[in-house]
C-alpha cells in the first residue's frame, strides 16, 4: 500500500474592519471597547447597506453617535440588514479603563497599548486556515507610531505565521462596513457604560431602544458581559469584557 501524501492545507482568505468606540487615555470615561467584523465575501452586505440608504435617501454615515428619534427605525433596519447576512461574524473586546494601567505595562504609551489590543483581537479571530486583510478607521496617531508594521509582528508572533497580509487605516465614510462595525461597537459600549453607571438608562432614549433591538436579535437580556452566541448560517456575535484588575 502506498503512502499517501498530505494535500496542501485549506487557505481562506478573509476581510476584516475594525473600529473602536471611547479613547484609552481619555478621563472621565470607563469604556475602551474594541470591534471587529470578518468576512470572507463583504460585497453582500455592502450592497444591501448601499440599497438600504438608497431606499431612504440617506447621504450621511451610519454611526452609533447619531442614533436618534427621527432615524430609529432606520438604525433597527440596519441591524437587520447585518443579521440577515449569512456569515458574518464580529467580535468585540471591551476594557474596563479603571483596569488598565497603560504607564507601567506600555511604557505610557497609549498608542503602544492599541496596537498590542487590536493585534489581539485580530489573531482571536482567525480560524487556523484564516488569512487576513484589515481596514480599520482612521484616527490621528504620531508619525513613529508604525501601526501597520507593529501589528503584523505581532499577530505574526502570536500565531506564528504570516497571519496578516496587510492592514490599512481609511475614512469610515468611504467603507459601509467600518459604518457597520461603528454601530455595533458603539451600542455594546453603550450596554457597559449602563453597567458601569456612566449612563442612567432611560427607556425613551433612541440608543437604548435600539440596543434593546439588538438584544432582542441576539436573545439576550443584555449586552455587558461575556456572549458568544452562535448563530445559523455560520454567523457569531460575540463579546470579551477585559479587567485587568480580577485577574489579580
Amino acid at each position: 500500500m502506498q503512502n499517501s501524501k498530505p494535500g496542501p492545507k485549506s487557505v481562506n482568505h478573509v476581510f476584516g474592519f475594525l473600529d473602536e468606540s471611547g479613547h484609552l487615555k481619555t478621563p472621565n470615561e470607563r469604556v475602551f471597547a474594541l470591534g471587529l467584523i470578518k468576512l470572507q465575501h463583504p460585497t453582500e452586505l455592502h450592497r444591501k447597506i448601499v440599497e438600504l440608504k438608497n431606499r431612504y435617501k440617506i447621504k450621511a454615515e451610519f454611526k452609533s453617535t447619531d442614533i436618534a428619534n427621527k432615524n430609529i427605525n432606520i438604525y433597527k433596519k440596519l441591524i437587520d440588514v447585518y443579521f440577515d447576512t449569512k456569515f458574518t461574524y464580529f467580535s468585540v473586546t471591551v476594557f474596563d479603563k479603571d483596569s488598565i494601567d497603560i504607564k507601567k505595562y506600555h511604557k505610557d504609551n497609549q498608542y503602544s497599548a492599541y496596537n498590542a489590543f487590536t493585534a489581539k483581537l485580530i489573531s482571536e479571530s482567525l480560524d487556523i486556515s484564516e488569512y487576513i486583510a484589515v481596514i480599520a478607521d482612521d484616527v490621528t496617531t504620531p508619525k513613529d507610531d508604525n501601526f501597520e508594521k507593529s501589528i503584523k509582528i505581532k499577530i505574526k508572533k502570536r500565531l506564528r505565521r504570516n497571519a496578516l497580509f496587510g492592514i490599512i487605516r481609511a475614512e469610515s465614510h468611504a467603507f459601509t462596513m467600518l459604518q457597520m462595525v461603528d454601530v455595533l461597537v458603539g451600542l455594546v459600549a453603550y450596554s457597559f457604560k449602563i453597567k458601569f453607571h456612566q449612563i442612567k438608562p432611560d427607556n425613551k432614549n433612541p440608543k437604548l431602544r435600539v440596543l434593546k433591538y439588538l438584544q432582542s436579535k441576539l436573545n439576550e437580556p443584555v449586552l455587558n458581559n461575556n456572549i458568544e452566541r452562535k448563530m445559523s448560517f455560520d454567523r457569531i456575535f460575540k463579546i470579551k469584557e477585559i479587567n485587568f484588575k480580577s485577574k489579580k
